[in-house]
């Protein structure tokens, strides 16, 4: 975090402690949470004054929320997926159907493979078998 955005922080803090705010002590906790997101410190913030326990809002109250707030900013965010570009699947052409559902040739492509070998009939079965869907 900025110093400008300790500040914004220690402004939330002193709003409810009513704390003297000055520029040694934005410096102090810029030390302590400089490398903490300003969002995530905001959210730890709000959660560290949930705790009944905390009388004085300091930096190591912050901190010890910290992990808990990034978890629950980032549970907040909506999932954006993104469609998966591939090509169709075979069809089977006497059937119809997809050549992965399709039983009958399934089973008939496996017992070529055992039997002649996974090279010999791939030519076969794409001209009697494999049909690509549009």
């Amino acid at each position: 975090m900025t110093l400008s955005e300790i500040k914004q922080l220690l402004s939330e803090v002193s709003a409810i402690d009513n704390r003297k705010l000055s520029e040694e002590t934005a410096k102090a906790w810029q030390a302590i949470l400089g490398f903490m997101p300003l969002d995530i410190a905001k959210e730890a913030l709000h959660l560290a004054r949930k705790d009944d326990r905390i009388n004085w809002m300091e930096p190591k109250h912050i901190v010890s929320q910290a992990k808990e707030a990034a978890f629950k900013l980032d549970r907040a965010k909506p999932v954006v997926t993104q469609p998966v570009e591939s090509s169709p699947p075979p069809l089977c052409k006497p059937h119809g159907t997809r050549l992965a559902s399709c039983i009958p040739c399934c089973k008939q492509l496996h017992r070529q493979g055992i039997s002649e070998g996974l090279e010999s009939h791939l030519e076969p079965a794409k001209n009697e078998i494999y049909e690509l869907s549009k």
